[in-house]
């Protein structure tokens, strides 16, 4: 202690000069490593954001909308389609099936009449259809008939481009195929159904394919009146708006 005393005040007054700035040089350097760390950080996140290309235009951000399918099967969307496909005979209300095969084509106009409601995986609404039908019989014989269903169809909204959906229904059909030993009259009624499925390309544009079943007899109003049993495999287009 003497010693350290013993020297002069001006050397105290040049280390305390050295010293003082030095302190504030590292203090300095410590919060400029730190600022440029935080700057480094914020960098590298917005290049992620933004990609190779930049970050995306306005144009661009709307060109990449989601397809939000479940908005078309609200109360009040209408649909337009077609579906077609083949059609073969079998046995299922009676012990045996008349060797048909037919081509179907089924125009369709619907009206979605509720809401999507419930949920998964019951989620939907509830669709009535009126369906003109084309029909042309290729074996036996090749013959024309048309007609006409009301169908109820339900769709089952999954919030993705796929929604399945099941519909049945009944209708008329003027056949001009003649079945002696199965359906005694050309002016016959229809049952139709099964399950299908839409893939939506755009929120309003979808492919459907279906599988389903085929009925055509007279109601017992002249025999005989087997009728026609048939399994139907279609492929079609819709469009809602």
């Amino acid at each position: 202690m003497n010693g350290l005393r013993r020297i002069p005040v001006c050397i105290w007054l040049a280390v305390l000069a050295i010293a003082s700035p030095a302190v504030a040089w590292a203090e300095t350097s410590q919060q400029a490593v730190a600022l440029g760390r935080e700057t480094e950080l914020i960098a590298i996140r917005t290049l992620a954001f933004a990609g190779p290309d930049g970050p995306p235009s306005a144009g661009e951000e709307r060109s990449k909308s989601t397809i939000h399918p479940e908005e078309g099967f609200q109360s009040g969307t209408w649909h337009l389609g077609v579906k077609t496909g083949g059609a073969d005979t079998v046995k299922i209300f009676a012990n045996r099936a008349p060797d048909v095969q037919f081509v179907p084509v089924f125009f369709q106009i619907g009206y979605t009449v509720t809401d999507v409601h419930g949920s998964f995986p019951v989620r939907g609404s509830l669709e009535v259809i009126f369906q003109p039908t084309f029909m042309v019989t290729t074996h036996p014989d090749t013959e024309v008939g048309g007609g006409a269903s009301l169908l109820f169809r339900y769709n089952f909204v999954t919030g993705t481009r796929w929604v399945p959906f099941f519909e049945i229904g009944v209708g008329i059909l003027q056949w001009g195929l003649h079945l002696e030993r199965d359906l005694a009259t050309q002016f016959n009624f229809t049952i139709l159904g099964g399950p299908g499925i839409n893939y939506f390309l755009t929120d309003e544009l979808a492919i459907v394919g279906q599988v389903g079943l085929h009925h055509v007899s007279n109601a017992g109003r002249e025999s005989p009146n087997v009728g026609v049993n048939s399994v139907m495999g279609l492929l079609g287009v819709s469009y809602y708006f």
